[in-house]
């Protein structure tokens, strides 16, 4: 306890440097006029018009007020908030009509891209993790000086043993944390990516000493933290971004606040700026479909009930009318599952599809898109994948409310799998005890569901991963073939039966090894 004060008020500061010195946010306040309502012009100088807050286009229609409150146009003279009022239309008058209901005035920030605040939050979320590992956890390799940052220069990158969770899911997640940063901060997608890239340089090179040869900078923690922040980042800080709503307050507020902090931890940098706190405009709408799913689910190989929990997302905004391109997860899934049993915490799943860049069509959209999965069940053992793959998602509907989504994508993937074989051959996590292959390979899928509205539906899907260890001859392949029967209950609420079927084949040199375990489940879900 002596030491967890000293250090919390430590990382405190360390990551309110970033607040002190950055930029301050440019607001403009715009009257938010309906087309229908009537406005006013005052007499003896030109026309101008107030147009609604959605048609407005960069900052041709703003408005600034001076230090008396007052609104200062081009051209114009000062208009006081005070003089826009209900008052009678007057026909003799050709100068004078006015509102039949007083505006609206909302404050709209303008935020510019700050590269300080994200090289300074990085380096403060980077210096907190390694303050927590050098005087909580009290790790050998967090032993760094000027003679191991040169000693990490010198020596160059190698491969990371470290076990399965850190390096397959723990580093993504860092680096989805550095890009989160990026972006709060106005960055776009590629420069939060460059961002998630450096973040992790400075960690590989300036916060680990070499110690032994297992603690030089890592080639595949390089890799994994950029390519997490690649395609986990922005599904974060989307997520995230829901929940957030600067108009609420009190306890509400505060609900929501810790609810996008512990989704996004990188959201924590709102509070020590203060803009955690401050009432602002109410969120912009966006499309989604929330489910969460809990229930009994059992193996028929060890005859053990377990019991689930788990959070599906869908987010689609692509299907705004007034969209002009579609943006880097513009449309997404995110589905997380956590299994217990009566040992604790026994099965991890994490499935996430989402679209960088393409086209949108009449019924769906195409192109380019990114994945991430991680997988630590019983059934499958270990499987993870991040990478990058053409895709298609479809959706349509009928006038009698029958419905069809499908969704499909082909990826290039670096991923881990636990051995089929020998575990020699498996190399990674040896130091551990936790054995896993790491190299290249290729994922497949494909989900199709088709129902009726306020009826319920049928949905199957299937998956196919192929992992080929970088250090042997080993390839790993997964197949995990789902199908289920959703039935709604009400608006809110579905039952659905579920059966899940994992065949593992694997091959090292001429060894060969097949094995198969399926699931069925019974669930309740909610539905927001």
């Amino acid at each position: 306890m002596k030491r967890i004060i000293p250090v919390t008020i430590l990382v405190i500061i360390l990551i309110s440097i970033s607040s002190l010195i950055g930029d301050e946010t440019k607001c403009s306040y715009v009257f938010q006029l309906h087309k229908q309502k009537k406005f006013s012009f005052l007499p003896k100088i030109d026309s101008f018009s107030l147009l609604a807050a959605d048609d407005i286009r960069g900052s041709t229609r703003t408005m600034q007020p001076n230090a008396d409150y007052n609104f200062y146009i081009k051209r114009f003279p000062q208009i006081t908030k005070d003089l826009i009022q209900q008052f009678s239309f007057e026909k003799k008058d050709l100068y004078a009509f006015s509102l039949k209901i007083p505006p609206d005035l909302f404050l709209i920030s303008k935020n510019k891209k700050d590269y300080s605040k994200t090289a300074q939050e990085i380096a403060g979320m980077n210096a907190t993790v390694w303050v927590f590992n050098r005087y909580i956890m009290k790790e050998a390799w967090t032993n760094i000086s000027l003679k191991s940052i040169l000693s990490n220069l010198k020596s160059g990158f190698t491969w990371d043993i470290d076990k399965y969770l850190t390096n397959q899911l723990g580093h993504p997640y860092h680096g989805a944390l550095h890009y989160s940063s990026a972006r709060a901060n106005k960055l776009n997608y590629f420069e939060s990516t460059i961002c998630s890239f450096l973040g992790s340089v400075m960690w590989e090179f300036f916060l680990e000493s070499e110690g032994t040869q297992y603690n030089r900078p890592s080639t595949n923690d390089l890799m994994m933290n950029t390519l997490g922040g690649m395609t986990l980042g922005e599904l974060l800080f989307r997520t995230a971004d829901l929940v957030v709503d600067e108009s609420s307050r009190g306890l509400e507020r505060v609900l929501r606040e810790s609810l996008a902090f512990l989704i996004n931890p990188a959201y924590g940098f709102r509070a020590f700026t203060g803009k955690a706190f401050k009432i602002g405009n109410p969120p912009k709408k966006h499309y989604y479909s929330l489910r969460f799913p809990f229930g009994a689910y059992r193996s028929s190989l060890n005859n053990k009930p377990s019991f689930l929990i788990a959070a599906n997302l869908e987010y689609k905004d692509f299907l705004k009318k007034d969209l002009l391109k579609i943006n880097p997860y513009d449309w997404f899934t995110l589905d997380c599952r956590l299994g217990f049993n009566n040992e604790g915490l026994r099965d991890k799943e994490i499935f996430t599809t989402g679209i960088l860049t393409g086209k949108k069509l009449k019924n769906g959209l195409a192109g380019l898109f990114g994945i991430f999965d991680y997988i630590d069940t019983y059934a499958a053992d270990k499987i993870s994948a991040v990478g990058v793959g053409p895709g298609l998602v479809t959706m349509s509907s009928s006038d009698s409310d029958l419905f069809f989504n499908s969704s499909g994508v082909l990826s290039l993937i670096m991923g881990g799998s636990s051995p089929s074989f020998d575990v020699e051959y498996s190399h990674f996590g040896k130091r551990v005890n936790d054995p896993y292959y790491l190299g290249p390979g290729i994922l497949g899928r494909i989900n199709l569901e088709l129902g009726k509205k306020n009826l319920g539906s049928i949905r199957t899907g299937f998956s196919q991963y192929w992992i080929h260890s970088i250090l042997s001859h080993a390839n790993e392949f997964l197949g995990i073939l789902s199908c289920s029967l959703q039935c709604d209950l009400s608006r809110r609420s579905q039952i659905s039966l579920g059966y899940d079927y994992y065949l593992r084949h694997a091959t090292l040199q001429e060894q060969r090894f097949t094995g198969a375990k399926p699931i069925v489940r019974a669930l309740y879900i909610l539905k927001f």
